[in-house]
């Protein structure tokens, strides 16, 4: 069996696929965008004249700081699974510019987001009509980058290891050894086949330990 690209294999063991990392440190980040978004719309619906807006405009700050710390390390372990898992000439590239260029202008979006919202944390009593914006462009990016990386896994298979070729192999092993055993039986038919007729009526001839057999009980007769 081939091994795929990010493949390991050790001696005297079977290989097996080497694990991405991107993958399960995504879900927090697009969750804290949406969240974020999410916090902000409540706060800025509630306003000034109620307390619950402060407090949500808060639960804002602290997902989006937290998502987008995590982000670091997302970025970083995508790029490390792109270089690793992606195949020049797949048919992936339109999904990998998109997903990339998008995340990373997301992040950015992100950052600009927290530096305005810890200039105006105190003084504000709900969230800025600025920073809610800048939050539901966040999410919606989150939401386009992360259908694009998707499709990387689910649609083109990037750095997803298949049984196919497994498969495939011992098919043709299975098919093989059946043909093996079709083989020896026709040579076994043919060897019967090949050998010469006896004619109708003609009997087997004696042999020697029969014939001495006989002799014996005539001379015990006589």
């Amino acid at each position: 069996m081939t091994a795929l690209p990010g493949r390991l294999q050790r001696p005297g063991r079977p290989e097996r696929p080497g694990r991405p990392l991107h993958p399960p440190l995504t879900d927090f980040p697009v969750a804290a965008y949406v969240f974020a978004a999410v916090f902000d719309i409540i706060s800025a619906a509630g306003g000034d004249r109620h307390s619950w807006a402060r407090q949500f405009w808060h639960a804002g700050t602290f997902v989006l700081i937290t998502g987008a710390s995590i982000c670091i390390l997302t970025v970083l372990t995508g790029f490390r699974d792109l270089l690793k898992y992606y195949s020049p000439g797949s048919d992936a590239v339109r999904s990998v510019s998109i997903h990339v260029c998008v995340m990373i202008a997301v992040y950015m979006v992100g950052v600009g987001d927290i530096a305005w919202r810890l200039k105006d944390y105190s003084s504000s009593a709900s969230t800025p009509a600025g920073i809610l914006v800048l939050s539901l462009v966040a999410a919606a990016g989150v939401g386009v980058g992360a259908a694009h990386g998707g499709a990387l896994v689910f649609r083109h298979g990037t750095g997803v290891a298949t049984a196919g070729a497994g498969a495939v192999a011992g098919t043709a092993d299975t098919g093989t050894g059946a043909a093996r055993t079709g083989a020896a039986r026709t040579e076994a038919r043919s060897g019967a086949a090949g050998a010469e007729p006896r004619p109708a009526g003609q009997v087997p001839a004696p042999s020697a330990a029969a014939g001495d057999m006989a002799r014996h009980r005539l001379r015990r007769g006589k």
